[in-house]
């Protein structure tokens, strides 16, 4: 079965490692490690409704991966042997 150049990009398309949204992850990393007068130089070029949607769908997508970071953070800690009762006593003490 042969698929036809189009049909095969709208399968890389969908995929999480498409070339374009690889490249595009790339351009936005590349954003984040500029310096915020670079950053905020070009978003005063965005259009403010845009840069809003923007904003919102950072957001959305930070909150989603909170839980990454939890997960992380745990690994973390039980490789050097602390346990989910250990923080939560640490963090009662230092309340």
């Amino acid at each position: 079965m042969s698929l036809t150049t189009y049909e095969m990009a709208r399968i890389l398309e969908q995929l999480d490692e498409s070339p374009e949204k690889v490249m595009f992850g790339k351009l936005l990393t590349e954003l984040g490690n500029q310096s915020q007068e670079r950053i905020r130089s070009a978003a005063k070029q965005v259009p403010l409704e845009l840069l809003r949607d923007i904003i919102y769908q950072f957001q959305v997508i930070a909150d989603s991966r909170k839980g990454e970071q939890v997960q992380l953070l745990a690994e973390q800690l039980k490789a050097q042997g602390l346990s989910v009762d250990d923080l939560k006593r640490y963090m009662e003490k230092t309340k």
